[in-house]
């Protein structure tokens, strides 16, 4: 957090960005159970920080309509840490790929359970939205209380889309 902080005064004093200034995005995380197959007790969660556009008619169309099988789950995952999804893994913008970051910094994290894994998108990175693509569905958990009454909880992502739309 301090490196952080130094980061934004030094860019602050180049006047390379405005203090006070509220830089917007709809920030996310998209994760994927990794079943065992031995009735879930040892399942993991592997995930994925979003920065910008996260929203459901961005995010979660892309996701509904372009990340719908495991192959693909696992290969956007394996990217680590995004700027931006996009439809296709070759246009999506990646923090290590494409930014140059550190991989371990920026590499998907394992999570024990559904727990740490809203406590890991909402507490860590403060996202609005949280994506988990499990049994070969994508839910949706609302941290915004943009869906309505579903808001804090998962729900079909499919639903969510036909909510907001």
């Amino acid at each position: 957090l301090q490196a952080l902080v130094s980061k934004e005064t030094s860019l602050w004093r180049r006047k390379l960005i405005k203090p006070n200034k509220k830089i917007m995005a709809t920030r996310s995380v998209i994760a994927r159970i990794e079943a065992t197959g031995v009735g879930g007790a040892n399942d993991t969660i592997k995930a994925v920080y979003c920065h910008s556009d996260g929203y459901l008619s961005n995010n979660g169309k892309i996701l509904d309509q372009h990340y719908r099988d495991e192959d693909k789950v696992d290969e956007l995952l394996a990217g680590g840490d995004m700027s931006s999804l996009k439809d296709t893994i070759k246009d999506t913008i990646f923090y290590h790929r494409d930014k140059k970051e550190s991989y371990e910094r920026v590499k998907a994290s394992t999570l024990k359970n559904e727990t740490d894994l809203i406590e890991h998108a909402f507490s860590y990175y403060d996202a609005e939205l949280l994506y988990m693509f499990a049994y070969g569905t994508w839910y949706v958990y609302d941290n915004s209380n943009k869906i309505g009454s579903t808001s804090y909880q998962f729900i079909e992502l499919d639903e969510a889309l036909y909510t907001v739309n």
